[in-house]
């Protein structure tokens, strides 16, 4: 039997704050709003594994409770939400590393929040500042700069998949709650795409979204990439950060 391996996207996550690694109350309603959609999917012996940031967890609180909500038609109700284990091989990449790298004084935190509130478009300013500091951590130059240059971390989200495919013994599914990062790095792989098309997928990946990946006998395959439908319902719904 195929397994089909889940990757979620994280909820937005409080941007601006001084606690980025936790959902906003938008974020919770994403993933809440992701849950009961894929709940006919859900079934008996499904595994559920989460990074170990903050967000992914409370990510997967929120979509596997909904789940195993009263109203979700599926086996997961039957059992309860699933407890999650936690892969820290699913983490995100260290961002404020490699903005420090690029330009040393963000290394202080407020500083970076101080320059950015006095730009117009704050976020429109982080994007430009973070996509450099992105092609300078993944264009191979400067690997000896960083904890964990680019190749280590596709390596690593590489791993926790097969890792993942490997532990379901014989489950339909297998739900991962992780970052934008290794979806993508995981997406630009088995696509076998030029190494920068892996930056061009991570910015479009939607909070809460969802891509599936499936395991059988000839390897790790892409289905889909990036569904979030489910934030249709209305405006507002679909963020990036």
């Amino acid at each position: 039997m195929t397994t089909t391996l889940h990757l979620i996207r994280h909820g937005q996550a409080a941007f601006g704050s001084d606690d980025y690694d936790r959902l906003s109350e938008l974020g919770r309603e994403q993933s809440r709003l992701l849950g009961a959609a894929l709940a006919p999917l859900a079934g008996e012996g499904d595994l559920a594994i989460c990074g170990g940031m903050r967000r992914h967890r409370e990510t997967a609180e929120e979509c596997l409770g909904a789940m195993a909500s009263p109203q979700a038609e599926s086996a997961a109700r039957a059992s309860g939400a699933m407890a999650p284990t936690c892969d820290e091989r699913w983490n995100e990449f260290d961002h404020v590393q490699i903005l420090a790298r690029h330009r040393p004084e963000y290394a202080d935190h407020a500083r970076l929040r101080a320059d950015l509130k006095a730009e117009n478009d704050p976020h429109r300013a982080f994007q430009t500042l973070f996509a450099a500091a992105m092609q300078r951590w993944a264009g191979g130059e400067f690997d000896r700069d960083y904890d964990e240059p680019w190749p280590a971390f596709r390596a690593r989200c590489l791993a926790a998949a097969q890792a993942a495919a490997d532990a379901a013994g014989g489950a339909r599914n297998v739900w991962i709650f992780t970052s934008g990062g290794p979806i993508a790095a995981i997406t630009q792989a088995l696509l076998d795409a030029p190494q920068a098309q892996a930056l061009r997928l991570s910015w479009t990946l939607v909070n809460a979204s969802h891509t599936q990946v499936h395991a059988a006998r000839g390897g790790l395959r892409l289905s889909t990439f990036n569904g979030h439908a489910h934030l249709y319902a209305r405006d507002g719904l679909i963020t990036y950060r």
